[in-house]
């Protein structure tokens, strides 16, 4: 069967037909990943339209981001194997990269959040909340004193834990004050280190009645906040029913003085047994 006649482009036509510029033909040239068939006797490059499919096979790996060196090194010796290994490496750091995407959506999705509730709290009152189930991911145990902790011994518990919980930041992570601290008084020890885990991660917070307090100002003075909290908790006839979390719904991203953080202190609560 004889094959048909083919047709051949100029270097100009060529590139028109893939809505790319010339420079990008004669760049490929230059560096052997995609040749012309033959050069006339006046000096142009032609192209024949059998180059059109493996040319556009070439154009869509560089379209969904193949770097030149790899396609340098594939199109010197294709195979289906090459290809296989060429298309699984790309899948493995494309899910890679939208695993790292979706972590930074989440943690700008949960400074907008922090920051519009911020932006409503009622500062310094006590409200006494029903707050649905949630769950959290903790770090280990620290027993962290926040009035003689060094920067760099904070540094590293952020570090080990935004580690462990395979964050990118350190945005949504607060602090645990234990029960047993609180009620002796002790509101300068973090037991934990926390961060909003998902539906496969981290341990459950039960839903439940909650005192809540939105605090402003420097987190060494935090304790008189806690002493109200505490104070109006016992008025109301309940006792603590969990750990505190401490939220830092407003720090260092959005304010410049100390004096302006917010942060949110949550404590479930129950009512106290009356004698019988």
């Amino acid at each position: 069967m004889q094959r048909k006649k083919e047709k051949y482009f100029t270097t100009g036509e060529f590139a028109a037909y893939f809505g790319i510029r010339k420079d990008t033909l004669f760049y490929y040239d230059r560096i052997g990943l995609f040749q012309p068939e033959g050069v006339g006797d006046n000096g142009y490059r032609y192209y024949s339209d059998a180059q059109i499919t493996p040319f556009s096979a070439l154009l869509s790996l560089r379209e969904m981001g193949v770097p030149i060196r790899e396609l340098q090194s594939y199109f010197g010796n294709p195979s289906p194997e090459r290809l296989l290994a060429l298309a699984s490496d790309k899948i493995r750091k494309m899910d890679e990269e939208i695993r790292r995407l979706q972590e930074t959506r989440r943690l700008f999705s949960e400074i907008a959040e922090h920051t519009g509730e911020a932006r409503d709290a009622a500062i310094g009152q006590t409200e006494f909340l029903r707050m649905p189930e949630r769950r959290f991911i903790y770090s280990e145990k620290l027993d962290l004193n926040m009035e003689n902790a060094t920067g760099e011994q904070w540094g590293d518990a952020y570090a080990r834990f935004a580690r462990q919980a395979g964050t990118v930041g350190a945005v949504s992570i607060g602090c645990v004050l234990a029960r047993e601290n609180l009620e002796a008084g002790k509101y300068e020890i973090v037991d934990r280190l926390f961060m909003p885990g998902d539906g496969s991660r981290g341990e459950t917070r039960p839903a439940g009645l909650y005192a809540v307090l939105y605090y402003q100002g420097p987190y060494r003075e935090m304790a008189g906040a806690y002493r109200q909290l505490l104070r109006e908790i016992r008025q109301k006839g309940m006792v603590l029913d969990g750990d505190s979390h401490e939220e830092y719904l407003v720090e260092a991203l959005a304010a410049r003085k100390e004096e302006d953080y917010i942060t949110k202190i949550s404590i479930k609560v129950r009512e106290r047994k009356k004698d019988l």
